[in-house]
C-alpha cells in the first residue's frame, strides 16, 4: 500500500493534456516561488508530470519510446547538474576559494605543510572540474543519440513535446542546483572574508534552458566590492596625476618596495662595527662568514621579484621628479596620503607661524642656545647640584636645529595642518628627555587612561544606571595652548610636599630651573627661518607631554573635587575624556563648570549621535552600554601591505594588533562581527588566507588560556637574551643568511624596514634644510689650489666645526704637534710646508651617513680607492694592489689588526661607493 496524496490523486483524475499545468502549480514549493524570481505557474514542470506524459508514449508507440523518452530526460537533468558544478568549481577555482570536500587536514602546523596542502586542495579543484567536464560530454553525447533514435518513432506533435518537457526539466534543475550553489559560495566568500561580489548574484534569472559545457554563469573572475572607506590619496594640489601614480602612493608612504641598489656598502660598517666587539678570534669566524655572503651577492642575480610593476616604477620615479613641486605628505588621521603644492604647503604652515604665538628670529639661535646649555651645566655640576653622570647625559654637544613640518587634518575644512616638531638630535633633546623622566611619576594620576583596553576595564566595572548618558570631552589644541609656566608652578608644589618623588641628588630648585630654561629657550626652524615659540609648548618634546598632562590632570581633578555635581566617573586619555551623567543637561552643565576653572585650556563637548552610539578613542560605546570598535570616517583601512618589503614580523603584527583589539574591546555580542572585519582588512591588504586564520586562531588560544601564555612569553624573554645586538636595515635576500651567522656568535639583529636610503617613498622627510656645512658623519676631501694634492678625513660632528680646527691649525702655525712627533692636520701642514693656499670653505662632501659607527670603514675605502696623497698611511691598512687581491688576501700580506677590517673594506671597493 503506497499512500497517495490529494494533489496527485487529482492530476490523475484530469485529461492528460491539463496535468502538466495543474500538477506544476500544486507542486511548486512556497520557498521556489519567493527565492526565485517571479515566473507564472504553467513555466516550471514538475518532474512527477512526466508520468503521465510516459503513459500516452506507451499507449500510442510502444514501451521502447517511453524508455528513450525516460533516458532523455535523465541525460539533460545530468547535464544541468553537471553543468552547475563546472560553473561553482570554477568560480571557486578564480576566487582562491576551497570548497570543504576538498580541503585536506594538517596533521602539521608548519608554514610549508600548509602551502603544500593548499596546493594539493587546488588541484584536487582542477580534477574534479575535468570529471565534471567528461561526465557532462557523456550525457550530451547519449542524449544526442537518443534524441535522434526517437525522432523516428514518435510524431512530430510529441516530439515537440517531449523538447518542451526536457527544457522545463532543464530549468527547473539549473534553478535548484544554482541556489544550493549561490548558498555554498555566499558560506565560502564570509568564511574567506574576500573582497568580491558573489557571481551568482549578477544571474538575472535562474532559469536556463538548456545545459552548457561553460556553466550557467557567464563570468566567474572576481568581481570586486565597491570600496566604501575614505580615499586613500586625496590630492588637494590641483595638478592631475596618472593613473600609475596614483596607483602607488595608494600603497601608503610607509610600504617599502623592493630594494633595487647594492645593500652590501650600507650592510657592511654596521656589521664591522659590532663583530668588532667580539674577542679576536670569534672577531675573524664572524668577519669571513658575513662577508663571504656578502661578496657573492649579485644584486641582479639574487635580488628577489620585484613588489612593483614597470609601470609603478616609471611613475615612482616621475613621483621623485616631482617632489621639487609637490609635498606628498602623511594626513593627521587615517593612513591617507595627501599631495600639496610646494606653494600652499608654505602658506599652510606659514599661517599657523602667524597665529601670534611665534616670533621670528633673525639668526639661528642653535650654537647660542647650545653654548647656554653648556654653562649652566656645568655651573650646576661644579656646584654638585647634578651628578656627573646626569651632566653627561643632559647635554647634546653637536646639535642640529628642531625643525617644523606639518600634517593636513582632512578631516576639518580647508585641511589646515597639525603643527610637529622633529626634536631629534637637537640641542635641548637630551635635557627634555631627562628631565620627562622625572616628571613621569607626578604624571601618574587615577584619571589617567593607559590605553584603550584599560577604559573598556574600567567601562565594563563603573556601569551606574542612575549616571546612563555618556558624553566626551576634547581639549582644544592641548600643546600649544597649555600654560606651561602654571604646570611648572604645580610641578615645583608636587615635589615640595613630596620630596620622596624627587630623583636621588636633585632639588627641587635645579629642577625648576632647568625646566624654565627649556621654556625661555623653545625655537624651531621652518623654511631657513627661524621662531620662538612664546605660548604653549612643542608637539615632539617628551618634557611638553608630561608637563601638560600635570595641568590637565590638576585642572581636572580640581572640577570633580569642586563641582557641586560631578559625574560618576571620569577618565581621559591625552586630550580626550569622557564621564558618565544623568542626561545631557548634566552633561553640560560639568563643561560649563570646568571651563570656568581655567583661562590656558578651552574644553568642548560630544554627545551621542541619533542612534544613542559614542565614540571614545577607538572604542564605540552602544545605547545597551556594549562596546564594539570605531573607525573614524577618515580611516582607510591601510596598513602594511603584504607585498612590503618588510620583515614578516612586521606583517604578522598587523594580523595579530587588530585582532588582539578586537579581543580586547568588543563584547561578545560584537565580536565575531569584528574579527570578520579584521579578515577582510587584512584581506585588502594582500595577506593569504591561510595566513590570517593561523594568526587569528593563535591570538584566540591567547585569551582562551592567559596563564599559560604569560608563562611562554616569560619563558622565551628568558631565553632569548643575546650578549650584543645591531640594528641593520632589511633585505629580502640577505638579512635571513646574516641573521643566521651573526646569531652563532650570540648577536641579535634588529632589521630595521624603514631605513632611510630603503625608503623611496617621498615623506615630510624630506624637508630637512640642513646646510653642506653643518652635516655631521660626513666623509670630506679637501683640495690643495695649487697642485693636485687631496685630503680625505671624516667627522662626527658638523662639517663647519672640523674645518674650522683645520683652518686654526693653518693660522697658528700648528699643524704639527713635536710633542708628540705627530700632524694634527695634514691639509694646514701641507699649506705650511709648500706656501700653497687652501680654499677652507670650498669642501667636497664625499658621502653622508647616518651613523657615526659607519665612518671608520668608510673613510678606509675613501683613502684606497681616491689615494689621497695628504693622508698619513700609519693608521690605515697596509694593503696594496687591493683590487686585485681578492675577497680573501694572504694573511701575511696583511698586518694583525688589518685582517678582519679586510674583508668588509673589500666589499667596499667591488661595490664602487666612491
Amino acid at each position: 500500500f503506497n499512500p497517495t496524496p490529494l494533489s496527485f490523486i487529482l492530476i490523475r483524475n484530469t485529461t492528460p493534456m491539463d496535468q502538466t499545468a495543474n500538477s506544476a502549480e500544486s507542486t511548486e514549493t512556497p520557498n521556489q516561488h519567493t527565492n526565485l524570481t517571479t515566473q507564472t505557474p504553467n513555466q516550471h514542470i514538475n518532474p512527477t508530470t512526466q508520468l503521465s506524459f510516459n503513459d500516452s508514449l506507451i499507449s500510442l508507440f510502444g514501451q521502447h519510446a517511453s524508455t528513450l523518452a525516460k533516458t532523455t530526460s535523465h541525460s539533460i537533468e545530468h547535464m544541468a547538474i553537471n553543468s552547475c558544478h563546472i560553473s561553482f568549481l570554477k568560480a571557486c577555482r578564480d576566487h582562491s576559494l576551497i570548497p570543504k570536500g576538498l580541503r585536506l587536514t594538517n596533521p602539521l602546523s608548519t608554514k610549508r605543510s600548509t602551502e603544500v596542502l593548499t596546493h594539493a586542495s587546488n588541484l584536487l579543484i582542477t580534477e574534479r572540474l575535468n570529471h565534471y567536464r567528461l561526465k557532462y560530454a557523456q550525457h550530451k553525447r547519449t542524449y544526442e543519440h537518443n534524441l535522434r533514435h526517437i525522432e523516428s518513432l514518435i510524431t512530430p506533435q510529441y516530439f515537440q513535446k517531449l523538447g518542451h518537457l526536457n527544457t522545463k526539466k532543464s530549468s527547473y534543475t539549473h534553478r535548484k542546483q544554482l541556489l544550493t550553489h549561490q548558498k555554498k559560495f555566499a558560506v565560502l566568500l564570509s568564511e574567506y572574508d574576500t573582497p568580491f561580489l558573489s557571481p551568482y548574484d549578477t544571474l538575472k534569472t535562474l532559469d536556463i534552458p538548456s545545459p552548457t559545457f561553460h556553466g550557467p554563469l557567464l563570468k566567474t573572475s572576481p568581481t570586486p566590492k565597491k570600496d566604501t572607506t575614505a580615499k586613500t590619496v586625496i590630492n588637494l594640489s590641483g595638478q592631475t596625476l596618472s593613473t600609475a601614480e596614483t596607483d602607488v602612493l595608494s600603497l601608503g608612504l610607509k610600504f617599502v618596495p623592493t630594494p633595487t641598489s647594492d645593500p652590501t656598502p650600507d650592510l657592511a660598517p654596521l656589521i664591522q662595527n659590532i663583530t668588532k666587539q667580539l674577542g679576536e678570534g670569534m672577531e675573524a669566524s664572524a668577519t669571513y662568514q658575513v662577508t663571504s655572503v656578502l661578496s657573492k651577492f649579485d644584486n641582479k642575480r639574487d635580488m628577489t621579484t620585484d613588489n612593483l610593476t614597470p609601470q609603478q616604477r616609471t611613475a615612482l620615479k616621475s613621483l621623485k621628479s616631482k617632489k621639487s613641486e609637490l609635498k606628498f605628505l602623511p594626513a593627521d588621521k587615517g593612513n591617507a596620503t595627501v599631495v600639496l603644492t610646494h606653494d600652499q604647503y608654505i602658506t599652510k604652515v606659514t599661517d599657523h607661524l602667524s597665529s601670534g604665538s611665534y616670533t621670528l628670529l633673525t639668526k639661528d639661535p642653535t650654537q647660542s642656545v647650545t653654548t647656554k646649555l653648556q654653562k649652566v651645566l656645568k655651573k650646576l655640576h661644579t656646584d654638585k647640584k647634578i651628578t656627573t653622570d646626569l651632566y653627561h647625559k643632559m647635554r647634546n654637544l653637536h646639535p642640529r636645529w628642531p625643525q617644523l613640518y606639518g600634517q593636513p587634518k582632512i578631516h576639518k575644512p580647508g585641511a589646515p595642518i597639525r603643527p610637529v616638531v622633529s626634536f631629534y638630535n637637537t640641542p635641548l633633546q637630551a635635557l627634555h628627555k631627562v628631565l620627562a623622566s622625572f616628571l613621569k611619576p607626578l604624571a601618574q594620576n587615577p584619571l589617567r587612561l593607559k590605553d584603550s583596553s584599560d577604559f573598556k576595564h574600567r567601562f565594563d566595572s563603573s556601569l551606574n544606571p542612575s549616571f546612563h548618558y555618556h558624553a566626551s570631552l576634547d581639549v582644544q589644541s592641548l600643546y600649544t595652548s597649555c600654560d606651561m609656566r602654571l604646570a611648572l608652578k604645580t610641578v615645583i608644589s608636587s615635589f615640595e610636599q613630596n620630596p620622596s618623588r624627587l630623583p636621588s641628588n636633585v632639588t627641587t630648585t635645579t629642577i625648576g630651573s632647568l625646566i624654565n630654561f627649556c621654556l625661555d629657550n623653545s625655537y624651531l626652524e621652518f623654511n631657513g627661518s627661524f621662531y620662538s615659540q612664546d605660548e604653549g609648548g612643542t608637539m615632539g618634546s617628551p618634557l611638553i607631554v608630561e608637563l601638560a598632562e600635570i595641568r590637565l590632570a590638576e585642572i581636572e581633578t580640581l572640577a570633580l573635587s569642586s563641582c557641586p555635581d560631578p559625574p560618576n566617573t571620569y577618565s581621559h586619555f591625552v586630550d580626550d575624556g569622557l564621564g558618565s551623567f544623568r542626561d545631557r543637561n548634566h552633561a553640560e552643565s560639568f563643561l560649563t563648570f570646568l571651563n570656568s576653572l581655567t583661562e590656558d585650556l578651552n574644553f568642548t563637548q560630544e554627545h551621542p549621535s541619533t542612534d544613542g552610539t559614542i565614540p571614545f578613542l577607538d572604542v564605540l560605546i552602544h545605547p545597551d552600554k556594549s562596546t564594539s570598535v570605531y573607525r573614524k570616517p577618515t580611516h582607510t583601512n591601510l596598513y602594511t601591505k603584504y607585498s612590503s618589503c618588510t620583515t614578516n614580523s612586521s606583517k604578522n603584527a598587523v594580523i595579530r594588533s587588530l585582532t588582539r583589539r578586537a579581543h580586547n574591546i568588543c563584547s561578545p555580542q560584537h565580536l565575531d562581527d569584528e574579527l570578520q572585519t579584521v579578515r577582510h582588512v587584512c584581506l585588502q591588504n594582500g595577506f593569504p588566507p591561510h595566513r590570517i586564520t593561523t594568526i587569528m586562531d593563535e591570538v584566540q588560544r591567547k585569551f582562551t588560556n592567559p596563564s599559560r601564555h604569560q608563562s611562554l612569553a616569560s619563558f622565551n624573554r628568558q631565553t632569548r637574551e643575546h650578549a650584543l645586538s645591531v640594528s641593520l636595515p632589511f633585505h629580502p635576500s640577505l638579512s635571513k643568511p646574516i641573521s643566521k651567522i651573526l646569531g652563532q656568535h650570540d648577536i641579535k639583529i634588529q632589521s630595521d624596514p624603514l631605513i632611510s636610503h630603503y625608503s623611496p617613498q617621498p615623506s615630510h622627510q624630506d624637508e630637512d634644510h640642513t646646510p653642506t656645512q653643518l652635516t655631521p658623519n660626513t666623509i670630506y676631501e679637501i683640495s690643495c689650489s695649487q697642485c693636485p694634492s687631496k685630503y680625505t678625513g671624516q667627522t662626527y660632528r658638523p662639517l663647519i666645526q672640523r674645518m674650522k680646527e683645520h683652518e686654526r691649525c693653518y693660522r697658528l702655525n700648528n699643524a704639527f704637534d713635536e710633542t708628540t712627533d705627530r700632524i694634527k692636520s695634514a691639509p694646514a701642514h701641507h699649506a705650511l710646508t709648500t706656501g700653497h693656499s687652501i680654499s677652507w670653505n670650498n669642501i667636497e662632501v664625499l658621502k653622508s651617513l647616518t651613523t657615526r659607527s659607519q665612518l671608520d670603514l668608510t673613510e678606509h675605502a675613501a683613502i684606497q680607492i681616491r689615494q689621497p696623497s695628504m693622508n698619513r698611511t700609519d693608521r690605515a691598512p697596509k694593503c696594496s694592489s687591493l683590487i686585485t687581491m681578492g675577497p680573501h688576501p694572504s694573511q701575511d700580506r696583511l698586518i694583525p689588526q688589518d685582517q678582519a677590517i679586510w674583508h668588509f673594506l673589500f666589499i667596499y671597493l667591488t661595490s664602487r661607493v666612491f
